[in-house]
């Protein structure tokens, strides 16, 4: 699941009810949910191509070309071609008429959307820039739109010339056989497999965005505290090492994980004592200090000066090797 998705989720939990711009946080995260979803969906008609050796499966490339960055849902690379895949799930059924306009159907009206046949094409044109530019002219590409969802289909009006360049999950590997069958030849040696590879591994870049700048939001719209993991209430109260909801009666000694999570995916990837007495609604000095010497956090500075950094994984995931080394980058300013 990408970063957008998740940080979506936490600003869902912290922005309030009142707040008139909370129903646009919520949309973004319902559709972006949906897109992951169709995409995880494609997983078991593309897991014959990710067990094979003559395959390589790319889920959400991210690429910069020129000013922009680029995104391709899957990007499937073979000693013959390279192919881009625009993945959907929808309820409704899809409709391409003559002039390569699409549609959702639903009680026989039809809603207009953007073309994702036409999406997928935008993307393999500004990957086969991308690879231009890094010396892979060589490559061929083809894109597909493939519809995820079990229960939708696909009708082309006649005079429709997109019908080749989409299918249903459960056609996709006959099209990338297909595709196979029309080159009697590689085109790239298993040397620029390997640099296309690498390429694009260490040119990927995770959607990761500041996602209060994103909506205008600032640290004071959000609700501050330890939310319940029983009911999600906000906040709970800490009481000599034990949280307690104050709507369910839930106990936990480790509610506030989660929470200092939040902020540093929300706020920023640091936190002081004060900060976080603050956005876990503690007041003692002394019981934030606990609380961050518990969680073994890599940090620079001493007494009220120290300032904890969000390690590389998850805190409950982390392992002492992992802190040291994140000392030593931190001391030495790298």
């Amino acid at each position: 699941m990408s970063p957008r998705i998740v940080k979506l989720k936490v600003l869902d939990a912290r922005i309030p009810t009142t707040n008139s711009r909370k129903m646009e946080v919520l949309t973004e995260y319902n559709n972006r949910i949906k897109g992951y979803k169709g995409e995880k969906s494609l997983e078991f008609y593309l897991d014959p191509l990710i067990q094979s050796k003559d395959y390589h499966v790319f889920h959400e490339i991210r690429l910069l070309s020129g000013k922009y960055y680029f995104q391709i849902d899957f990007l499937i690379l073979c000693h013959k071609f390279a192919l881009a895949l625009e993945v959907k799930k929808r309820s409704r059924d899809w409709y391409f008429d003559e002039f390569n306009q699409a549609y959702l159907l639903f009680d026989g009206a039809k809603e207009k959307i953007q073309n994702p046949v036409a999406q997928a094409k935008l993307q393999s044109k500004k990957l086969k820039q991308w690879l231009d530019e890094h010396q892979c002219e060589e490559v061929p590409i083809h894109y597909l739109f493939v519809n995820s969802h079990e229960k939708s289909k696909i009708t082309c009006e006649d005079g429709n010339d997109q019908f080749k360049n989409m299918c249903n999950s459960e056609a996709l590997i006959d099209k990338i056989e297909l595709i196979e069958k029309f080159y009697k030849e590689e085109k790239l040696t298993r040397q620029d497999v390997r640099k296309i590879k690498r390429l694009l591994l260490t040119k990927h870049t995770p959607d990761d965005p500041d996602i209060l700048k994103y909506f205008n939001f600032t640290p004071k719209d959000l609700l501050p505290g330890v939310q319940c993991p029983k009911c999600d209430s906000l906040p709970m109260k800490y009481h000599y090492g034990v949280w307690t909801c104050l709507h369910c009666k839930e106990k936990s000694k480790t509610a506030h994980i989660k929470a200092i999570e939040d902020y540093f995916l929300l706020i920023k990837p640091s936190i002081t004592n004060s900060e976080l007495r603050h956005f876990l609604q503690i007041d003692s000095i002394k019981s934030a200090n606990n609380i961050l010497k518990s969680l073994n956090l890599p940090y620079i500075g001493n007494r009220k000066g120290r300032v904890y950094y969000r390690p590389t994984t998850p805190i409950c995931k982390r392992d002492h090797s992992e802190i040291a080394k994140w000392q030593i980058k931190l001391r030495s300013g790298k």
